[in-house]
């Protein structure tokens, strides 16, 4: 599933990249690639998406993150669902890692992926909390790459920008949190996840790119939502970074 507003340029290039990893690890006729047109000013053409094998669903009017997600997932079902931001180049052996981790580790529910700047440092590798108003934030952001392990790491929680989740979890959980403006839904969704009993990963395996916050005003947008999750989880989770 992958969310996205404008930027089709971008997306394209995305949307190969997730095509050729989902071909590593399942039959074509084993997948959906979903496309929510988020209220682009100039909707995507559903004739070229089709095109390439995508399901395309259009918003024309703003949703926020987690509602198109959850619309999404509600309309296209499948015993996984991987959430994909539109700015992410998948490692071709991304996906694959990641499924199997989740097939064969019966108490994981949720698998994020390790992420890499342009420049080729950490994005991300997981996510840790720091005390009082610190809250959530990506663990050896800004790192060499080659400094952080390629085992699986366990967290509290994993970024959304590219996260595989089981359908039964996301059923549990009913989907994404809506309250969010934009952004630490998919943190709020770790937690909630992790207090039913289910864990959660990072895979080190593979190293995809991501270019980060290409969403036009998700900065504008990052405040309220942060305000709304130290309401909510503040003093709930470990303090482990």
């Amino acid at each position: 599933m992958v969310v996205s507003r404008g930027l089709e340029a971008l997306l394209s290039v995305c949307l190969e990249s997730l095509r050729r990893a989902l071909l590593c690890c399942l039959p074509e006729t084993h997948f959906e690639i979903v496309v929510v047109d988020n209220a682009s000013d100039f909707p995507y053409n559903p004739e070229k998406f089709a095109a390439r094998g995508c399901r395309l669903i259009r918003f024309d009017t703003h949703q926020r993150f987690a509602a198109a997600n959850n619309v999404g997932f509600a309309r296209y079902p499948n015993p996984f669902h991987l959430l994909l931001n539109n700015d992410v180049l998948l490692n071709e052996l991304c996906v694959r890692h990641m499924l199997h981790s989740l097939n064969v580790n019966p108490s994981a529910g949720i698998y994020g992926a390790r992420l890499l700047f342009p420049d080729g440092s950490i994005q991300h590798c997981g996510v840790v909390f720091g005390a009082d108003k610190v809250g959530p934030y990506h663990v050896r952001r800004g790192c060499h790459a080659h400094l952080v392990p390629r085992a699986d790491a366990e967290y509290q929680a994993v970024t959304g920008a590219c996260m595989l989740v089981r359908r039964g979890l996301w059923i549990e959980l009913n989907g994404l949190c809506e309250d969010y403006e934009f952004g630490l839904e998919d943190i709020d969704f770790c937690l909630r996840a992790r207090a039913r009993g289910w864990r959660v990963f990072c895979s080190n395996a593979t190293d995809s790119l991501h270019f980060e916050a290409s969403t036009p005003g998700r900065s504008r947008l990052d405040r309220p939502s942060r305000e709304l999750f130290l309401k909510r989880w503040r003093g709930q989770y470990a303090v482990d970074g």
